[in-house]
């Protein structure tokens, strides 16, 4: 895949790619990390229901994926209805749904951090009505991605059993950041691999013109909504719209 390539119906191709060539969607409880085992992530950062459009290509294979969600967020509330839908179909369309622990809002002390993802689940357990099964982390420090310990009693995205005893593909700011998934080398050894997409780049069809999707986000959600997005989006400027090339690999 290629930046061109950020489509519904390319995402479509690739699970359609990946499952042809052996690999079983599993659960974080389970994934063997020699083995053709691949994790469905998303993290929803912005906007629920594209998620939604996504669980249904998922789900049409036959697939079950992992959506998590932001308690706190100024982007949406889980408490409102349209959001508590879109988790709703999530979950009906046989999809989990687990917590986006934005630990930048704390201090990188583990016993804050722990109680504050915990009181976090279980307000997103009110409104699943399931466990909170797994932590993912929305612009973690480095000190805390060097925490290989379940966190709030739950396992979390980044332990290395995920993150460096297998692969890790994420398309972080709408770019694949480690190689794209085909290309993977956990894909070409035909090891397991945790493959973390977020649905604002995919919620349009727009062909990985990752700008576009974000002014239509803005279109729709006002134009305060733009500095929100430099919030989360690294090196993107509200003023211009754009967002600045960068070398290396970000999460």
């Amino acid at each position: 895949m290629t930046a061109e390539d950020f489509t519904r119906a390319a995402y479509r191709r690739l699970l359609e790619d990946l499952t042809g060539q052996g690999y079983r969607v599993c659960g974080y409880e389970d994934v063997r990390p020699t083995a053709r085992d691949l994790i469905l992530r998303h993290d929803v950062d912005f906007w629920p229901e594209p998620a939604v459009e996504i669980g249904k290509i998922e789900h049409g294979l036959g697939l079950s994926a992992y959506y998590f969600f932001l308690v706190g967020s100024r982007a949406y509330d889980i408490s409102d209805p349209e959001t508590g839908a879109a988790i709703t179909r999530l979950l009906d369309l046989g999809h989990v749904v687990a917590l986006h622990f934005d630990a930048a809002r704390y201090d990188d002390d583990l016993t804050i951090l722990n109680n504050a993802a915990e009181e976090q689940c279980r307000a997103l357990e009110a409104v699943t009505r399931r466990p909170i099964p797994v932590i993912s982390f929305h612009r973690p420090s480095p000190a805390l991605l060097q925490h290989d310990k379940p966190l709030a009693g739950r396992p979390h995205a980044y332990q290395k059993r995920f993150f460096d005893e297998i692969g890790y593909c994420s398309d972080s700011r709408g770019v694949w950041r480690f190689g794209t998934p085909r290309n993977h080398i956990a894909v070409r050894e035909g090891r397991a691999l945790q493959l973390l997409t977020h649905p604002i780049w995919w919620a349009y069809d727009d062909g990985g013109d990752r700008e576009a999707a974000l002014r239509r986000l803005i279109d729709f959600k006002g134009t305060d909504f733009a500095t929100l997005i430099a919030d989360t989006v690294q090196d993107y400027d509200p003023s211009t719209g754009k967002i600045a090339e960068r070398t290396g690999t970000t999460l």
